[in-house]
């Protein structure tokens, strides 16, 4: 008799235990498609805002008005909303989320849209002579790279110093055709790796001092 019931309570905390983990489960599920949802539609507004900022370009160039400032000050916003949602994605590491197929694309959009702007940006400062900021482009690794982290920590403070300058972060190991042409042009090999106004290429970690005086900046 006692051998039964104690088979009856292994049986019953068993099924208890399981019942927890599917639980467990399912809610972690819903949080990853709450969180997922929500960088989703941080992504859509950006898209937006890339849209507007495009339209006003070629309304502005169609109709041979020059407003660069007004331009600029647009360019540093979304420039800063990227910023923004990229340290909010980065918080959603691959390997936390049982969605990785949804989070890989959800990557993708957000590099794709760092890419266009980044393209943007050059385009605007060709055509506007004088407007003096900075763009950096940051190739990081997630994988065990202490440099790539040391070196995004110096970025966030240098952008919070000057309010000249913009840094487009990307992941120099995510699978993605565009971004494989962008490395193969600055010949990214390893990370972290620094293009600064589109020219200088600095390989490895550098402080933020040293980014300072490459671009020729003091605080």
């Amino acid at each position: 008799m006692v051998k039964v019931f104690r088979k009856d309570m292994l049986v019953t905390a068993f099924i208890i235990a399981f019942f927890i983990f599917l639980l467990g489960f399912y809610v972690g599920k819903l949080f990853d498609v709450s969180r997922l949802s929500s960088g989703d539609g941080m992504i859509l507004d950006i898209q937006l805002d890339t849209d507007s900022f495009v339209t006003e370009k070629e309304f502005f160039d169609v109709f041979t008005v020059q407003d660069c400032p007004l331009l600029d000050n647009r360019m540093q916003k979304l420039g800063e909303n990227l910023g923004e949602i990229g340290r909010t994605i980065t918080k959603y590491d691959a390997r936390s989320v049982s969605d990785a197929e949804l989070y890989n694309k959800l990557k993708r959009k957000y590099f794709l849209l760092e890419l266009r702007a980044y393209t943007l940006r050059k385009e605007m400062l060709d055509s506007c002579n004088g407007e003096d900021s900075n763009v950096i482009l940051f190739f990081y690794n997630t994988k065990d790279n202490q440099e790539s982290l040391n070196q995004g920590y110096a970025l966030d403070s240098l952008v919070s110093d000057l309010n000249n300058t913009i840094v487009f972060s990307v992941d120099s190991d995510f699978e993605e055709p565009a971004l494989s042409s962008l490395k193969a042009y600055y010949n990214i090999t390893v990370a972290p790796t620094l293009v600064l106004n589109y020219q200088e290429k600095v390989e490895g970690y550098i402080s933020e001092r040293e980014i300072l005086e490459l671009l020729g900046e003091t605080v």
